[in-house]
Formats: structure tokens, C-alpha cells, sequence
């Protein structure tokens, strides 16, 4: 009987070490969620700067690259948020052009300029997510490298993107 109870506490003592134990890693792992490129995604980016931020040509023409841009956080905010008219960058913000927000715009400014008139994106994302955006691109992208770390950080886990990268 002695036996069996020790049997029975080592088990509960064991699924309680195994349940803090993964519940301390979950936590660790919520808090490697990076809004920024979730956003970054949900906006999809990635479309036309690609999955390492590098841009180069594609569907709706050559992006730019994240990586060596040189447009700081204001630059990169008011070009998510506003776009650049007579590009294929579109913009983000549901309520560009419609006051004079960007760039001292609005749609009356391109009556009849079909060709210059700004792009509007599939999705719309909200003000704290231009601003996450900026905040990745400035603290992931520009001005380093490809890595495995970030392709893994993209992806989520290694992918056949990531052969070769250190």
C-alpha cells in the first residue's frame, strides 16, 4: 500500500514539474510574439519587400530595400501610412488623401492624374501598427544582414529560405 502512494506522489509530483516547467516555456514564447512583423505580415509586406526585406523585382514592379534604406522612423511612418503617389507603394491609412495628412494631399490633388494617383492597399492597418512596422523594419531589417535567426524569426521554423544563412 506504502508503495503504491509513492507511486501515486511521484506522479503528481512529475506532472506538476512537467506542467510549470511547459507553462514557464509558453510564457517565453508569448513573449517573443513580435507584433511589428505580425503586422509587417498582415499588411503583407512581404509582397513586394519579400520575407527578408530586400525588395527586388516582383508583381507591381522592383521594391526597395528594407535593409538599406535610409529613411528614418518619421520617413518610413508617413510612407507606410500615405504611400508614394505615382509608385506601385500604396498606402495604408484608410483616411489618406481624404484630408491633407500626407504629404498636404488629398484625392482633388490628382483629379484627372490617373498615372500619379496614390495606391490604396489590399488592408488597412491601424496607426499603432504603421508605427510597430516602422519600429521592425528599423530594429530588424535596416542595416543588417540576412540571418538564420530572422529567417526562423519569420517563418517561424527553419525553412529551405534559410539553406546557407548563418
Amino acid at each position: 500500500m506504502i508503495f503504491f502512494r509513492l507511486i501515486f506522489i511521484r506522479a503528481i509530483l512529475s506532472f506538476y514539474i512537467f506542467f510549470v516547467f511547459n507553462s514557464l516555456s509558453l510564457a517565453q514564447e508569448a513573449s517573443k510574439f513580435d507584433y511589428g512583423l505580425a503586422a509587417f505580415k498582415k499588411a503583407n509586406c512581404m509582397g513586394c519587400h519579400k520575407w527578408h526585406g530586400e525588395g527586388g523585382p516582383g508583381y507591381g514592379g522592383a521594391a526597395l530595400s528594407l535593409r538599406t534604406t535610409e529613411l528614418g522612423a518619421d520617413e518610413l511612418y508617413t510612407l507606410i501610412q500615405c504611400g508614394r503617389p505615382g509608385t506601385n507603394m500604396p498606402y495604408y491609412d484608410k483616411k489618406a488623401y481624404i484630408d491633407d495628412r500626407c504629404y498636404g494631399m488629398t484625392f482633388d490633388d490628382f483629379e484627372g492624374d490617373d498615372e500619379n494617383r496614390p495606391l490604396v492597399a489590399k488592408t488597412f492597418i491601424r496607426d499603432r501598427q504603421i508605427k510597430q512596422i516602422v519600429k521592425f523594419v528599423l530594429s530588424d531589417l535596416k542595416g543588417k544582414n540576412r540571418s538564420m535567426a530572422y529567417c526562423v524569426k519569420f517563418f517561424g521554423k527553419p525553412s529551405k529560405s534559410c539553406d546557407g544563412l548563418k
